[in-house]
């Protein structure tokens, strides 16, 4: 059965957590200035969960799995949407960004996320800055831990400890087999012809719950 939480967690895990995520974003020391591809490593290597990430400054797209199951989560920066499409059963959730707690003002470049450069290292075979971000937000949210990213702001590695939505834990995600290049627009837009169900991102927990409490998520048929 496909929890609400583990929905939200693969959805945050788009860049590893949140707040992470959203430095990887903004108009910083880690501004992305290119487009990009690669493979996800999410988790400790023994335990890694792979998946593939699609990144531009404005879109982000992730395809893995959750117990089994396909579980894309695309984000539209630009206009503030979310899709969460799901094989089981077939069908994209519409809903705001505000479903994956991201702070919006980090990503227009404010905020108060705090990023120290602590030195350059070799990562997953980029040559990368090792950035120290820490954020907390007034919801309680908060993130400390480091980013490792090239000078055009490709993420190699996050690592680090959060809390977000009452739940605390740790952060690793590698990102390996970079392919830097333009991607498809049509990589970041709900695929054609499957069913969309558009709710707020307030109302997002309570419609998986319910649809788990109904049997509808992860059953296989």
């Amino acid at each position: 059965m496909l929890s609400r939480r583990q929905v939200l967690l693969a959805s945050t895990a788009l860049l590893g957590s949140p707040w992470t995520a959203v430095a990887a974003a903004s108009a910083s020391v880690l501004q992305l200035r290119v487009e990009y591809t690669a493979t996800s490593l999410i988790g400790p290597d023994e335990r890694a969960v792979r998946g593939h990430l699609w990144r531009t400054r404005t879109a982000l797209r992730h395809d893995g799995r959750q117990q089994s199951r396909s579980l894309t989560v695309i984000a539209r920066l630009d206009r503030n949407l979310c899709w969460l499409v799901m094989a089981e059963p077939r069908i994209a959730i519409e809903t705001d960004l505000s479903a994956l707690d991201l702070p919006l003002e980090v990503l227009n470049g404010d905020g108060g996320m705090r990023q120290v450069r602590e030195g350059r290292e070799q990562v997953n075979g980029l040559d990368t800055v090792r950035v120290r971000v820490e954020h907390r937000a007034g919801s309680g949210s908060s993130f400390t831990g480091h980013v490792w990213a090239t000078d055009q702001g490709v993420v190699a590695r996050i690592a680090g400890e959060g809390a977000s939505r009452g739940r605390r834990g740790r952060t690793l995600v590698n990102f390996r087999d970079v392919r830097i290049g333009r991607l498809d627009p049509d990589l970041f837009e709900v695929p054609r012809g499957i069913p969309l169900v558009r709710v707020k991102g307030s109302d997002l927990p309570a419609l998986l719950e319910g649809m788990a409490a109904a049997g509808q998520i992860g059953q296989r048929r």
